[in-house]
């Protein structure tokens, strides 16, 4: 190769370097480990230090003040990099350190503790259902019920019959109803003639998840409270909460739980960190792979794991409530989201989509109009530099 063509070689590979030095940083980040641990509490940070713009939250508070049922929303905390960057609480009767019903979210912790009881050795995925209830007469008991495994109720694909969605929870004929009317709310739930096979067909069932809570609490003999005290709960550092139980002193494995909702965020910080809190692994981070993973498909955007939604349009998978209680854990952005409320009447996917994931990109005037800009510059001086070099003889190497 001729000396000028290896100048100009170089001289290109030099402005190209500069070139791209000057571009934009893309602010999405896979999960980097945090500076802290929130176990004694968040630490708080504007936005834009966490690489958020904000002025996408000043829209986001502009379009929730136009809802109709805007006064039952009551808080939207976001978490970035793990420092607490958003904290919003709207009605006066909510405050930082107050618990709520965080409903079906419940689910989503009782599946963790279902992953803590089997990397400790308790039970597998594998085990049939029935077979932790030996001590009970199980009523229409056939090859399928027989067949149920932990994780055919994981995933709600038991074929156990359930139906909370046709009636007001208040109804007679709401299965959530019936079972929390009856004196032995297992008892009810396994009782139940099978409706389809084993890994047929998705139904949303929270009677499933009541058992997962009394296999928890059969495997491990502790009552699942006490199980999560002990193994989750404490290590976060959570230490206000309170879980509905049944008569006979179960937790209920699908509703119930109260929790603050800076605690909330913690459980999904948890999640993020693919289940490693300050050294310490509470959760297997295959376990965490397993849940947050499309078991079933109900949708283009919606699928589920084991407890938990999987939202692909919002690069989520997410925790969800009655009368919208969320934890959106959005590993791409290093993120969390939660929100509560006290109304089902409330358009929650539309803040994550429309607000709070842009809040996370470049804005189109920096990355649109500075890298046209710097581009063009950058061309002209390459274009010049390079018609310098070609019109004038290079020096001769002493290797010429």
């Amino acid at each position: 190769m001729s000396s000028r063509k290896f100048n100009v070689l170089i001289l290109l590979g030099f402005l190209f370097t500069i070139f791209n030095s000057c571009l934009p940083v893309h602010v999405d980040a896979q999960v980097s480990d945090p500076d802290y641990w929130p176990t004694a509490g968040w630490l708080v940070a504007t936005p834009e230090s966490q690489g958020l713009d904000s002025t996408w939250y000043r829209q986001m508070e502009n379009y929730i003040s136009g809802w109709e049922s805007s006064a039952t929303l009551r808080s939207i905390l976001i978490v970035r990099h793990g420092y607490l960057v958003y904290e919003n609480y709207f009605q006066v009767q909510s405050r930082i350190n107050q618990t709520r019903n965080i409903f079906s979210c419940t689910k989503s912790v009782t599946s963790a503790l279902i992953g803590i009881a089997i990397s400790q050795g308790y039970l597998s995925l594998n085990d049939y259902m029935v077979d932790f209830f030996s001590h009970l007469t199980i009523d229409n008991l056939d090859a399928r019920k027989e067949a149920v495994t932990v994780e055919d109720l994981l995933t709600m694909t038991s074929g156990l019959p359930w139906d909370e969605s046709s009636y007001p929870y208040t109804h007679p004929n709401n299965d959530w109803y019936r079972m929390t009317t009856s004196p032995d709310w297992v008892q009810f739930v396994i009782d139940r003639p099978m409706e389809y096979n084993p890994g047929e067909q998705w139904v949303y069932n929270t009677g499933g998840s009541h058992l997962l809570s009394a296999i928890v609490a059969q495997a491990t003999n502790m009552t699942t409270l006490n199980f999560a005290e002990t193994a989750l709960f404490t290590p976060l550092g959570i230490t206000d909460y309170s879980w509905q139980h049944s008569p006979n002193g179960i937790e209920c494995g699908g509703s119930g739980l109260q929790l603050r909702p800076r605690d909330m965020a913690k459980f999904g910080f948890l999640y993020l960190h693919r289940g490693s809190w300050d050294g310490t692994v509470i959760l297997p981070s295959s376990w965490v792979t397993a849940s947050s993973s499309q078991k079933v498909t109900l949708s283009a955007n919606t699928g589920y794991g084991y407890q938990w939604w999987i939202r692909p349009n919002m690069e989520a998978y997410a925790a969800h409530g009655y009368e919208n209680q969320h934890i959106f854990v959005i590993p791409n952005h290093d993120m969390i989201v939660v929100i509560t409320a006290a109304s089902n009447d409330l358009d929650i996917f539309s803040l994550i989509e429309n607000y709070v994931l842009p809040s996370a990109t470049i804005p189109a005037d920096s990355s649109g109009l500075g890298l046209a800009i710097g581009f063009i510059i950058t061309a002209g001086l390459i274009s010049v530099i390079v018609v310098i070099l070609l019109k004038f003889k290079p020096f001769k190497s002493n290797n010429a």
